[in-house]
């Protein structure tokens, strides 16, 4: 429950502004275009409440036409009288905050007159008698009408936000998007998107800067495959990773990171030898190394299909199988087989165990003859599964898979002499910092991408290939309740938002209707066209359309999501 709550609230903190300064780069520059906007929504409707803003002028002269609606049946319907004051008459009748709408006309020095009044409600209607500006009544003085076109509201879904403007698709409206030059239209679009380009650069130079704990050591190779890149290259078991393309390796996360991003090409590795420790101290992993002073280096290419290798005894295709002793040493947890069946009389030990070993092993679970049980690190279903530890005590050889999938490079490694230390850098370093994490990230951002396009079966691409915001709630709950401190839990939520800032901003510009992208590919169509429009109708049409679709992705996502939670898997 702790961590759905916190789900929840993390969720909202970490999306909410990025979805909100997205629209507020959209607002921006509609406002500095000169885009008429009629609503900045924060969160979505039902609406909860909200503020009117602004104050245009609207003169009334004695030949406005006003509804009766806009002030009280009681009054005629139309005023239309030159020997009437329409200044006494809206003073005597009209208070501040009647919702208005005008249809107006402009005189020689550019005021709006209006020729119509009409409700709020009826502006649609008004809209077809001249320009129209609607809102909420600030004052009345002077004979003109103040109006607070603007409304800040607030909604009850807090998802994000939205900017309203005037005729999106419709140029015939004044001051409306669709009215602007195809230039402006384009910044208007693309703004929301650069908006959320840029904040990641702006959050991981503020990460950078916050001092946190950050553990180091020394990664060390403890197992080459065969055949392998690595092996090809020159690697060795014992070998200290220094650096990777130029970049210092202080904990398994740095190397892991360093490999993706040089999927498929050059990667020049820096390590110094491990020669064997004839006598290690107590309690020193095994086997253990004494490392010269001097550095080695090697270029290898991190694969992006690395190969999945059945466990044998004895290798016949060194392609597909890799051998026991072998695979053990990379992997203590891999067997010869992972699956056992239920008989009567155990004649396979490896594959068969009987009810008399069982009921020794387990005596309160009830097993039928023909039961297929997996070897588990954690027993959660015990008619389909058994323990690593009560399958090894039947059987050394089994393990956990009878496959052995390695990495990009084919080594495993383990990291010694950890410690813990607070990390930090100046401003003006922290800035260079930023620029290198966002390049990371859209590299890894891309070779994720292709990882899945290609189904490279990479582990370094692994987790789920899409989170909606389910699962993006789930990951910010597991986060907030880790045992982490508490700068550890915030600057890895500041992360996470910079990294979503970024995927927003590649997904709002790619060319999906309904989103920036869609908008912005139809004007690109009317530039191509050499100005003609594709109808507001058609366009609308299709944009519906795509978010039927974008909903429908959502739902899908979602039921992944949600399905993920209930089988109890987690992001960490």
């Amino acid at each position: 429950m702790a961590t759905l709550i916190l789900g929840i609230i993390t969720f909202l903190l970490v999306l909410g502004p990025l979805v909100v300064l997205h629209e507020f780069g959209h607002y921006l520059m509609a406002k500095a275009t000169r885009t008429k906007i009629v609503e900045f929504g924060f969160g979505f409707p039902p609406r909860a409440g909200g503020k009117w803003t602004g104050s245009t002028p609207v003169r009334i002269t004695p030949g406005t036409k006003i509804d009766a609606e806009v002030f009280g049946d009681e009054h005629p319907a139309w005023v239309d009288a030159p020997d009437i004051s329409s200044e006494s008459y809206l003073a005597s009748v009209a208070k501040p905050g009647a919702m208005v709408a005008f249809a107006t006309t402009r005189d020689e020095n550019g005021i709006a007159v209006a020729s119509r009044a009409a409700s709020y409600d009826d502006r649609m209607d008004v809209s077809a008698d001249g320009e129209l500006i609607a809102g909420k009544i600030k004052e009345i003085r002077d004979g003109t009408v103040y109006v607070s076109e603007m409304l800040w509201s607030f909604n009850w879904l807090p998802l994000g936000g939205f900017v309203k403007m005037v005729g999106e698709e419709d140029p015939t409206s004044s001051n409306s998007l669709a009215s602007k030059p195809r230039w402006q239209r384009l910044l208007v679009l693309s703004a929301g998107s650069g908006v959320n380009f840029i904040l990641p650069f702006v959050i991981f130079t503020i990460v950078a800067m916050i001092p946190q704990n950050t553990r180091v050591g020394e990664v060390i190779i403890t197992a080459v495959m065969p055949g392998s890149p690595a092996e090809q290259a020159g690697a060795r078991e014992g070998d200290m990773v220094v650096k990777v393309d130029g970049r210092t390796i202080e904990n398994i996360g740095n190397l892991q990171e360093a490999v993706t991003l040089k999927l498929g090409a050059g990667s020049d590795w820096e390590v110094r030898r491990g020669i064997p420790d004839p006598f290690p101290l107590p309690g020193t992993p095994q086997p253990a190394f004494q490392y010269r002073a001097e550095t080695e280096q090697y270029r290898l290419v991190p694969r992006w299909r690395p190969p999945s290798r059945s466990v044998v005894r004895e290798v016949t295709d060194p392609t597909t199988e890799i051998s026991f002793v072998a695979a053990r040493k990379a992997d203590p947890t891999i067997g010869l087989s992972s699956l056992l069946t239920v008989v009567t009389e155990a004649v396979d030990s490896l594959r068969e165990i009987s009810l008399s070993d069982l009921r020794r092993l387990d005596p309160a679970t009830t097993y039928s003859v023909g039961d297929q049980l997996r070897v588990v690190g954690e027993v959660i279903d015990p008619s389909r599964e058994i323990s690593f530890e009560d399958a090894r005590r039947h059987d050394p050889a089994l393990g956990l898979s009878a496959h052995i999938q390695e990495g990009p490079v084919g080594i495993t490694i383990r990291s010694q002499n950890e410690g813990i230390e607070k990390r930090w850098v100046w401003p003006w370093m922290a800035v260079g910092r930023g620029v290198n994490e966002v390049r990371d990230l859209v590299i890894l951002t891309k070779n994720g991408i292709t990882g899945i396009v290609i189904d490279s079966g990479n582990p370094q691409l692994s987790g789920p290939a899409t989170v909606g915001p389910i699962g993006i709630g789930q990951l910010t709950g597991e986060i907030s309740t880790s045992d982490a401190d508490i700068v550890a839990k915030i600057t890895t939520l500041a992360n996470l938002a910079a990294t979503l800032s970024l995927s927003l901003a590649v997904i709002n510009i790619l060319p999906i209707p309904a989103l920036d992208g869609g908008r912005i590919f139809f004007v690109l169509i009317e530039i191509v066209r050499g100005g003609r429009r594709i109808s507001p109708e058609r366009e609308g049409l299709v944009h519906l359309a795509g978010m039927a679709v974008l909903l429908g992705l959502i739902a899908l996502i979602s039921v992944q999501d949600v399905l993920r939670i209930f089988r109890g898997e987690t992001f960490f």
